[in-house]
């Protein structure tokens, strides 16, 4: 069909083509022959003016010597006229439109007439010139009329030959014209007529042709549009075809697509009317916001309704709680700006009671009208699942806060971000949930970063938990640190938890255990050394003291047994020091008044000869002695020497003299003593603050080393401890921890 139109089309195209150029070229002709024919006319009307002006000039000539002669600028300006006029004569005939109509013959013809004539002008203007201009004798004078007037006839008859052959030339012309303008003329008006009419039979034809696939199409379309994707177009051909096979796709498209959205619409309507949660659709504006217009059965089981008692109810009017519906024109307004609502509110079921329902609703815009589609669910299990993992939560953390073990959970960065109320506590943390960076390295080591030895970083960096025993300086205490990753739902370690229990006390006690059984190696040791040193001592020391008594050994001499006698005698010393602490005695205790032992132990220590032969400066001594302190048990004499050998210490630690300070203060909270005995002497590095109660250890040059460790062992005796603190050149500080009832705090 598209073809055909086409080479319709380029005929019709074609054909006014060539009619227009046809009728161009004929009216062109037409035209062409009529400009001739007006030139003819116009030629005839220059030849009649021309035989006119003749007629005029042989007139005035014929008039001369009369009464009625015109004047000579009368005659002068008629035949200018005159050749005037032949002169517009001559330019007539060399026009383009005279060339363009005659043929060469007859152009050549004419041409040398009006030469020959304009010649004959020319003689007669001569004529007449001499005539009128002459002053002869009459006889010449008519000899020159003569000869004027005669060329004037020759010329009046030439002319009216050639007005007479124009005339009937002109007719002729005119007449061929008229017949071919007629000619024109006609066939224009059978084009006007016979166009239309073929022009109407073409596109009837055509009309036809197209009208009758297009009907098929239509009433095909008619078919569809009542439900009948069945029908299929069949016999069009060409593009009408094409048509009727892209028709019957569409139509076989429709069909399956009518079909899917049926599926979908099905698979929509069992989604909704099998949801577990309850699906509202409801007016969100007009007259009765809030009616519900539809709704699953799951809404009207879970309100206590038929699926019909609820379709005529009004979700907020009858469905919502006071309070909740107090709040739902605000809701609605939200949800008409194009929000998306979540919410929790209660709802009322038919026998009046109240139930918590999550609510998610927005907009929904059908036909040009605006619902609210809104999907509730009921909480009220989910209400005491929440409750109950809000008690068991409290619950978890009143036995997260009562476990005595410091317990920190920490992530990635090292950022503490939950401790129970030991490690708080102890730690001095801060409030967690308000500080955003509580890093464990400052609270646990008291550094700016984690150290490099931290074995909770190797589990970080391993993922696999560690244990270990540490002493923290920063806390002061020995710890036991179990150190287990944590990981989240995708096996990645996000952090660590600390377990830890402060086992400082447990040190102490093994570390009095592990003494006591060096101890007790050691008193062996030192009661065999001891017997088998002494009686071979003893032996010596004899035979010693008899050359002393000899009378005649020199001075000299006895001076350097004196020497050794006295070095015998301090081994003996030596020997009963080693076997006191091997085999220290059992305490005797008996209430004793601490203050007052301690006060007869400072003036015993102040004459004592070791001091007064060495001191050769003052010691002042101060004393600052708690009155409310009660009788305590214990033994006095070993109480004595422990004050002793602490003050004797003091003393010799300030050479050059210094302070000497004591004071006791009762705790009755604890119910403890401390007594406290502190010098301005040199002090101690710190490196051996912790070695000053190993035995035989001594910074002094005759020490033995045993005194602090007797003292400290005495002490213990008695159910107490000893701590010491020291400053290169600040003195020395010991504090003494005694219970008022002799027994230690973890006995009963």
């Amino acid at each position: 069909m598209k073809k055909l139109i086409i080479t319709v089309i380029v005929i019709f195209c074609l054909i006014n083509t060539l009619v227009g150029a046809y009728v161009i070229v004929s009216m062109e002709d037409a035209t062409s022959k009529l400009n001739y024919v007006i030139s003819l006319h116009q030629i005839e009307i220059l030849r009649e003016h021309l035989l006119l002006y003749l007629k005029k000039v042989q007139s005035d000539l014929g008039l001369k010597n009369t009464l009625h002669e015109s004047s000579i600028d009368t005659i002068v300006q008629n035949v200018r006229y005159l050749d005037n006029m032949m002169g517009r004569c001559m330019a007539c005939h060399q026009s383009p439109k005279m060339l363009k109509g005659d043929n060469a013959g007859s152009r050549h013809s004419v041409l040398s007439r009006l030469y020959g004539l304009q010649n004959e002008i020319d003689q007669y203007k001569k004529s007449l010139s001499r005539y009128l201009t002459i002053r002869a004798g009459r006889d010449r004078t008519a000899i020159e009329f003569n000869q004027a007037f005669r060329t004037a006839e020759q010329l009046v008859t030439e002319v009216n030959t050639m007005v007479h052959a124009t005339s009937a030339k002109l007719a002729e012309r005119t007449e061929s014209s008229y017949k071919d303008i007629s000619r024109t003329k006609n066939l224009l008006y059978g084009l006007v007529v016979l166009g239309p009419i073929v022009a109407a039979v073409v596109g009837f034809i055509f009309i036809k042709k197209i009208t009758g696939p297009v009907n098929t199409l239509v009433q095909a379309t008619r078919k569809i549009t009542g439900g009948d994707l069945d029908n299929k177009i069949e016999g069009l051909k060409g593009e009408f075809g094409e048509v009727a096979a892209s028709f019957n796709e569409m139509s076989d498209s429709l069909k399956d697509h009518m079909h899917r959205i049926q599926e979908s619409e099905n698979r929509y309507r069992t989604l909704f009317e099998s949801a577990g949660d309850a699906i509202f659709i409801v007016e969100a504006e007009g007259k009765e916001p809030g009616r519900i217009v539809d709704a699953n059965p799951a809404a009207a089981e879970m309100h206590g309704y038929t699926l019909e008692e609820l379709l005529e109810l009004n979700l907020v009017k009858d469905l919502d709680a006071p309070n909740a519906a107090k709040e739902a024109p605000d809701r609605i307004e939200h949800i008409l700006k194009g929000e998306w609502i979540k919410a929790e509110i209660d709802h009322l079921k038919k026998d009046g009671s109240i139930f918590p329902v999550e609510i998610s609703a927005g907009l929904l815009e059908y036909m040009n009208r605006k619902y609210i589609l809104a999907v509730d669910r009921d909480i009220s299990e989910r209400k005491k699942m929440e409750n109950l993992i809000l008690q068991t939560k409290i619950e978890w953390e009143d036995t997260f806060d009562t476990i005595t073990d410091m317990i920190t959970i920490h992530d990635k960065e090292f950022n503490i971000i939950r401790a129970n109320k030991a490690a708080q506590e102890i730690l001095g943390l801060p409030f967690l949930e308000t500080t955003r960076a509580v890093k464990c390295y400052a609270y646990y080591h008291g550094k700016d970063s984690p150290p490099r030895d931290c074995q909770s970083c190797t589990c970080l960096n391993t993922g696999q938990p560690t244990s270990f025993e540490t002493f923290e300086p920063h806390l002061n205490k020995y710890l036991e640190v179990r150190a287990m990753p944590r990981f989240d739902n995708n096996n990645e370690i996000i952090g660590i938890i600390h377990v830890i229990r402060d086992i400082t006390e447990r040190k102490k006690v093994e570390e009095i255990l592990q003494r006591a059984e060096q101890m007790k190696m050691v008193g062996e040791w030192a009661t065999g050394l001891v017997h088998e040193i002494k009686n071979p001592l003893a032996g010596i020391k004899g035979s010693v003291e008899m050359l002393a008594s000899d009378a005649s050994m020199e001075e000299e001499d006895r001076a350097i047994i004196t020497q050794a006698v006295d070095e015998i005698k301090r081994i003996e010393m030596l020997l009963k020091s080693l076997l006191n602490f091997a085999k220290p005695p059992k305490p005797q205790l008996t209430l004793v008044d601490i203050n007052d032992i301690l006060d007869k132990s400072i003036a015993f220590a102040l004459r004592h000869p070791s001091v007064v032969a060495n001191s050769s400066s003052a010691i002042n001594v101060f004393k600052d002695f708690d009155p409310k302190i009660p009788k305590a048990m214990a033994d006095p004499m070993q109480m004595q020497q422990v004050f002793l050998n602490l003050l004797l210490n003091a003393i010799e630690a300030m050479p050059d003299g210094g302070i000497l300070a004591t004071k006791t203060y009762y705790d009755d909270k604890l119910d403890s003593i401390q007594i406290t005995i502190s010098d301005t002497g040199k002090g101690m590095d710190k490196s051996l603050i912790s070695k000053v109660f190993q035995p035989f250890f001594t910074t002094k040059r005759k020490g033995s080393g045993l005194g602090l460790s007797i003292t400290r062992r005495l002490i213990e005796q008695h159910g107490g401890h000893i701590d010491v603190e020291s400053d290169p050149g600040k003195g020395t500080v010991f504090d003494i921890f005694l219970n008022v009832n002799g027994k230690r705090k973890d006995q009963g």
